[in-house]
């Protein structure tokens, strides 16, 4: 069995634009102020939500969205459901807003590189061991990404970052409603503050 072209097509863009997002992570490495990257994302969000909504008040602007982005979109995405880019966008903003430089780098970059690598593996397996679902190449892939990001930009010592790593891919496996580029991000950014707190005391 093989992927239906029509889904190829769509996760080659998606997952082009999803590792795009790794700029943040490098961008706060680099030096570029959190507050500016936090605002400039908590901005960018709220164009998403403007999107969001008007998608679903106009006909028309939902029939121009669809013909602009929608061979991007996941059919739950596509039927009325929130954007993943979205999801990305808010979860990216708060862990900004709220969270230490490094949870913040490690948190964002595990979101960007983590989850997507754990999404290219996967259907990398997939295609050779159809039907089975989450995979373990998936997960390993995801701690790995997670880990070298936590330990190469954010910091952490080598057994702290493959422990962020962890966390990642445990958010990230369960098939759960709930986007996951909110739980991978969420999961390194709270393993990585839970850590800095046990530091400081």
């Amino acid at each position: 069995m093989t992927v239906p072209s029509v889904v190829r097509g769509r996760e080659v863009p998606r997952k082009t634009l999803h590792f795009s997002t790794a700029a943040i992570p490098v961008a706060l490495w680099l030096g570029v102020p959190q507050r500016h990257v936090a605002m400039a994302l908590v901005a960018l969000f709220g164009v998403a939500c403007v999107v969001e909504v008007a998608r679903r008040r106009s006909a028309t602007l939902a029939t121009q969205f669809h013909a602009t982005v929608g061979g991007l979109l996941r059919p739950h995405e596509a039927a009325n459901g929130i954007t993943g880019a979205t999801w990305l966008l808010a979860t990216f903003a708060i862990t900004c807003l709220a969270a230490p430089l490094p949870a913040a780098i490690a948190g964002t970059w595990a979101g960007a590189v983590g989850d997507g690598m754990a999404t290219v593996a996967g259907r990398a397996w997939q295609r050779a061991h159809p039907g089975s679902g989450k995979t373990l190449a998936g997960s390993v892939a995801c701690v790995v990404a997670a880990a070298a990001g936590a330990w190469w930009l954010a910091g952490f010592t080598v057994p702290v970052a493959i422990g962020i790593g962890v966390m990642a891919a445990a958010a990230e496996r369960p098939e759960v409603a709930l986007d996951d580029n909110v739980r991978v991000t969420g999961a390194a950014a709270l393993a990585a503050v839970g850590v800095l707190a046990v530091l400081r005391t």
